[in-house]
């Protein structure tokens, strides 16, 4: 009986076989380095995925949450007009950048001088006297006649800790609120009588966020942080690991005839 000889077909590399089977888009890149691309993606992709997922959520956040609502303004009022009588004032004013008219009270004007120099306001009577700060019982009034917030209890503030609400304004104020909703709070400005800040949980919600967004754990304000930096740019690399492998690196095979 004949035996027929089955020759054996010669052994192709793989990195040849791997070339030859793959068709464009593709670059040539041997094994060892297509392994250390994949490692070092991953391992940046492990370390950055947590931040990126911050950074999704937090984005979305502030993209679809009005910002007017965040800051409370649809609570404030339009500001009644009033004729003023300047010849009433009469305060010597040596130099200021910046002289502000307004009411503090129905039926009381307070003047603000702003010192060029520390940039610092003084509220001061029409007779040029210093003011005397609100007492509670008129903080509260006017939180009711210059926002729709129902406020009945006034709290004075002297201190802010660096994360507080109301960081960045002039202390003291006074913090109202309702004693049935403490969560939505008026600041108010015991010499101006302006309403400084509004804060309800749709604010501390975004403020919690733009922690985790610029990555500043302290006073959150900071939008130089060395962590963001760091960050920013490990993900840069995750993202270009990622675009290598998917240009670099057979993905589409050649049909088989």
């Amino acid at each position: 009986m004949a035996v027929s000889e089955v020759s054996k077909a010669p052994e192709v590399p793989e990195s040849e076989a791997t070339e030859k089977g793959a068709s464009w888009p593709y670059r040539v890149v041997s094994l060892p380095w297509q392994r250390r691309l994949r490692v070092w993606h991953r391992r940046l992709a492990v370390v950055t995925a947590i931040q990126l997922l911050l950074w999704t959520v937090s984005g979305i956040y502030f993209a679809f949450v009005d910002i007017t609502m965040v800051r409370g303004e649809p609570h404030r009022l339009a500001p009644e007009t009033q004729s003023i009588d300047l010849a009433a004032f009469d305060f010597p004013v040596t130099s200021t950048s910046e002289i502000v008219i307004k009411p503090r009270l129905k039926g009381e004007l307070v003047v603000g001088v702003t010192d060029s120099e520390s940039g610092l306001t003084e509220w001061l009577s029409p007779a040029g006297q210093p003011v005397t700060p609100l007492t509670a019982e008129q903080a509260i009034s006017a939180v009711s006649s210059k926002t729709d917030i129902a406020v009945d209890v006034a709290e004075w503030v002297t201190t802010a800790a660096e994360a507080a609400e109301y960081r960045g304004r002039q202390l003291p104020l006074w913090r109202a609120y309702g004693a049935e909703s403490p969560s939505l709070r008026v600041y108010v400005d015991p010499r101006s009588g302006d309403i400084v800040a509004i804060r309800n949980l749709a604010w501390r919600a975004w403020d919690f966020l733009w922690m985790l967004h610029i990555m500043d754990y302290d006073d959150r304000d900071d939008i130089g942080t060395w962590l963001l930096k760091l960050f920013s740019v490990m993900a840069l690399l995750t993202a270009i690991a990622g675009i290598a492998l998917y240009v670099m690196i057979p993905w589409r095979r050649a049909s088989k005839d």
